[in-house]
């Protein structure tokens, strides 16, 4: 098993490196960080549903479109990516997803321990401090492997995350914000930012790589050979493509923002033969949290309040029967 430790790369290698070695399905570690911040979306993501690409292009914010699940995101090198790419038939890769997602989060969190804080694996795929989001990821399979990828958090720039996403209006955008402050961390935070400033990146590189041989098995380190290289050209001629990047989905009627696991914001707007109905919500682990409705079918705030604590597929079927349709 290989272990690519790149340490600062452009941005664009930070995601291609993975993505060819999955395509010629070789397998290994790979640890980078990426010298520009830039926003990745999920396979499944349309870029234009999820960014405010007006403000991504303002701010030379590059965006790119992965082969992984996962939702969108800002990255910059106050995050340290680790990249786990595995044939399909290796024996560490479980069927059972959750089993297979606790073993390679496992690495993670003992290197979140032996630096200070106390992080665990929060179902199903991320890493947390207490409540608090640690860690993201995202899986998928690229040719014949199986792709895990995610971060060891620095700092955490939310002002940056929450201005790259598309919102419906600037208080949605607000309490995103307020949401991630509260539901997010890092080491900074965690630490504090003296002993967080004291950690070098290699530091970091080497608590990782040994925490992943020890599920892994032993990992020799390996350069990028020119097989390697050229696989990374040619996808990068695919991959950086408008045609790529910006490739439609279908829509959707309304907007829902991940927070944490389990923890989201949404915001569903629709028309009625009395004008329109909207509605913001926030949900935890599937119940509504808190909501706010408006519009002359919506009723009373007291109403609204009734909603508390039901399941997110009530309050969308409650609101759909709120806009009978016209004929």
């Amino acid at each position: 098993m290989h272990l690519y430790r790149l340490g600062r790369v452009s941005w664009q290698d930070s995601q291609l490196a993975y993505h060819a070695l999955a395509h010629l399905g070789r397998q290994g570690l790979i640890l980078c960080s990426p010298a520009e911040p830039y926003v990745s979306v999920g396979y499944f993501q349309d870029p234009a549903q999820e960014l405010d690409l007006d403000h991504c292009r303002q701010r030379g914010l590059p965006v790119f479109r992965r082969e992984v699940g996962g939702g969108a995101v800002y990255l910059d090198q106050h995050q340290l990516f680790w990249q786990v790419v595995l044939k399909r038939d290796h024996p560490l890769v479980s069927l059972n997803r959750e089993a297979f997602y606790r073993r390679f989060l496992a690495p993670v969190v003992a290197v979140y321990r032996d630096l200070g804080a106390e992080a665990s694996v929060a179902p199903v795929n991320d890493v947390a401090v207490g409540e608090r989001r640690i860690t993201g990821t995202g899986a998928g399979e690229i040719g014949d492997c199986v792709v895990f990828v995610g971060n060891l958090m620095r700092r955490f720039d939310c002002a940056a995350m929450a201005q790259v996403l598309r919102v419906p209006d600037p208080d949605f955008r607000r309490s995103f914000l307020g949401h991630m402050q509260s539901q997010l961390t890092s080491l900074r935070r965690e630490l504090g930012s003296r002993q967080e400033a004291s950690l070098n990146d290699d530091q970091l590189y080497d608590l990782l790589a040994g925490e992943f041989a020890s599920v892994m098995g032993t990992l020799e380190p390996h350069d990028l050979d020119d097989e390697l290289r050229g696989a990374m050209e040619r996808l990068g001629r695919r991959m950086l493509s408008p045609a790529w990047t910006y490739q439609p989905r279908r829509g959707r009627p309304h907007r829902k923002v991940k927070v944490r696991a389990g923890l989201y914001l949404h915001h569903w707007l629709q028309d009625s033969p009395r004008g329109p109905i909207e509605a913001r919500f926030t949900s935890l682990d599937g119940k509504v949290l808190e909501v706010s409705l408006r519009g002359s079918e919506s009723g009373s705030p007291r109403e609204a309040s009734e909603y508390i604590g039901v399941s997110v597929a009530d309050l969308t079927q409650a609101l759909s029967a709120m806009a009978p349709s016209r004929g």
